[in-house]
């Protein structure tokens, strides 16, 4: 499926085939865009786009999968564990990918792809995100915040940290008092009552993920 220069893939991870979206053209340097998890996604996603299509006309081609039980995953969340997100993430990289730009949550997958350079925006922790997720618990029906995550899903994360390997670049918000390689002005989209991007914000992020990695990675 193809909108111009963008276009709806399949991929295949532990038996089931999975969107992606690409935009950008085939065969040059790939960047695998890692997402937010659960509504930080949703919120999050105008930017993701946004950002997506600026690296394009750069010529990066930048590659957004659907995680297991997300996006339009015919999968539902409450049978997917850690292990087939980290498996996703790694089965959704062709070989056309030598960097992950991961944002939130995604910055606890981009390790399964360890050879490859790692951009972060504002990496957390799994435990930090389930608070978050409680925080907004629905009563009744025992959802967390309108999903419902497996409890091999929950585990796996509340264990999981970013790790660090050899090639990372750490970018946070200049309001995230936590260490960073840089830090950008901005508001963290993924905090928003409802979707919206910031073209100020998307350009930003644009110059650095793209300049980091033709410095560091690319050459």
């Amino acid at each position: 499926m193809s909108r111009g220069d963008l276009t709806y893939d399949r991929y295949t991870s532990n038996g089931s085939e999975e969107w992606l979206m690409r935009i950008g053209p085939r065969g040059g340097p790939a960047l695998l865009f890692l997402p937010p998890f659960f509504e930080e996604l949703n919120r999050s996603r105008a930017m993701l786009v946004r950002t997506m299509r600026a690296l394009a006309a750069r010529g990066w081609t930048c590659v957004l999968p659907d995680l297991p039980g997300a996006g339009e995953s015919g999968r539902l969340l409450e049978d997917i564990g850690w292990d087939d997100w980290r498996s996703a993430a790694f089965d959704s990289a062709s070989k056309e990918v030598i960097a992950t730009v991961s944002i939130r949550g995604g910055c606890l997958l981009d390790d399964v792809l360890a050879a490859r350079g790692a951009w972060r925006l504002s990496p957390v922790s799994g435990a930090a995100l389930l608070r978050d997720l409680d925080r907004t618990r629905i009563a009744d029906d025992g959802a967390t915040g309108g999903y419902t995550p497996s409890a091999a899903l929950r585990a796996g994360l509340m264990a999981a940290t970013p790790i660090e390997n050899t090639l990372v670049r750490t970018v946070r918000l200049s309001s995230d008092r936590a260490d960073a390689d840089h830090k950008i002005d901005g508001a963290p989209p993924w905090r928003r009552a409802e979707p919206q991007s910031s073209s100020e914000l998307a350009e930003l992020l644009v110059c650095d993920i793209d300049t980091w990695v033709r410095a560091c990675v690319a050459s």
